[in-house]
């Protein structure tokens, strides 16, 4: 069974496991965004994140 990636909504980018387990803590759904495009809305989304999944290409991206 091939397993198919996770994509960012915005730019299509393959997401990281860290980045595809960010959800909305006011609404309960995946976010379903890299961390580049979500450092656009970072101020108005109040994510849940699996700090356990963070990498170090999870610190370097968009600045997040």
């Amino acid at each position: 069974m091939k397993v198919i990636p996770m994509r960012c909504l915005a730019c299509n980018k393959e997401l990281s496991d860290f980045e595809a387990t960010r959800k909305s803590t006011e609404t309960g759904e995946y976010i379903d965004l890299c961390n580049t495009c979500f450092s656009t809305i970072k101020n108005v989304v109040l994510p849940e994140e699996r700090e356990d999944l963070r990498e170090v290409i999870d610190d370097d991206e968009g600045e997040y």
